[in-house]
């Protein structure tokens, strides 16, 4: 499962949201747009805001994988262990066990 970047969710939920406002009305096209080409770019907005929020759930669902969390976790620089069998590391230091679940990890390379 790839790892989710939250930049692209953010630029696809913006474009995403004007695509909403333009096909529901909130975003009045007069004037920015020749007055021929109204109907059809808002009816390519709506369209574009279906596609958009259902590709949306799946980016979701995808951020949302054990794969990503572990991501998550790691890119974080007070993270020195992530422990993913069910057997808990012995830890001398004193570092806190948050889980003792076993996790399939599968390591992947960056494309």
């Amino acid at each position: 499962m790839p790892n989710i970047n939250p930049g692209v969710v953010f630029w696809v939920s913006f474009l995403v949201t004007i695509a909403i406002g333009v096909s529901t009305g909130t975003l009045v096209l007069t004037n920015a747009v020749p007055a021929i080409y109204v109907p059809a770019v808002t009816a390519w907005c709506g369209i574009g805001a279906f596609i958009g929020s259902a590709f949306l759930t799946a980016l979701a669902r995808a951020g949302s994988g054990t794969q990503s969390r572990l991501a998550a976790a790691a890119a974080i620089p007070e993270v020195t262990n992530i422990v993913t069998t069910s057997a808990p590391m012995a830890n001398e230091a004193g570092d806190k066990v948050v889980s003792t679940a076993e996790v399939k990890v599968t390591p992947s390379t960056p494309a």
